[in-house]
Formats: structure tokens, C-alpha cells, sequence
């Protein structure tokens, strides 16, 4: 299974495309924001890491072990 960080770095160049709704953009920009605020894995919620490795899942495959 792929780190939180990793898959953060991951879903970063899919912002500003056609492939994140603009909730997902919002999201994911907020995100790598808070990362690069000097967190390598920014503070997250349960909801929030849930919400990154659906994210993951749906543009690069399951993030979650079999």
C-alpha cells in the first residue's frame, strides 16, 4: 500500500485538469497546500484520508490491500 504522502504527490499534477471535479480540485489543492506548509503527511481527519485513497483508487488503482 502506497504511503498518504505518496499518494498526495500522485494525485497533485491532476489538478488544474479535466480529470477532478471542482470539489475534488478545492480538496486536493488544499491538501498539497497544507504539505508543503512543512508537513510531509499534513494532519487529516479519518473522512479525509478516506477521501485521498478513493481519490487514488479511482485515477491510479486501489490504494487499500486486497
Amino acid at each position: 500500500m502506497k504511503s498518504l504522502g505518496a499518494m498526495i504527490k500522485q494525485l497533485e499534477p491532476l489538478v488544474g485538469t479535466t480529470d477532478l471535479n471542482a470539489w475534488e480540485q478545492r480538496f486536493v489543492e488544499n491538501v498539497i497546500l497544507r504539505s508543503n506548509n512543512g508537513a510531509l503527511t499534513p494532519r487529516l481527519s479519518e473522512k479525509q484520508i478516506t477521501r485521498i485513497e478513493e481519490l487514488y483508487a479511482k485515477h491510479f488503482g486501489d490504494a487499500r490491500p486486497a
